[in-house]
């Protein structure tokens, strides 16, 4: 399994496993005790929330289980 340090993906693209751009990474979350990852925080690049939650300023709420692929994008799951 790949290590990829949190720090890094702000800023990061993400696109949908069908290729289309959902927008980019603005923040994560993790899960304090055990140190596991549990959200992406998404600025949409449109006004679509393709079902996911959102935060007040419009950000989604990616569960980290929505991940399918990272490189220098990262690539959701947005079925």
């Amino acid at each position: 399994m790949t290590t990829i340090l949190a720090s890094t993906l702000s800023g990061t693209p993400v696109l949908g496993s069908d290729g289309s751009e959902i927008g980019t990474v603005k923040n994560t979350r993790m899960d304090v005790e055990t140190g596991e990852l549990t959200t992406v925080l998404v600025t949409p690049s449109t006004h679509r929330t393709y079902g996911f939650e959102t935060e007040a300023d419009g950000s989604l709420l990616v569960p980290i289980g929505r991940l399918r692929g990272i490189d220098d994008y990262l690539v959701i799951d947005h079925s």
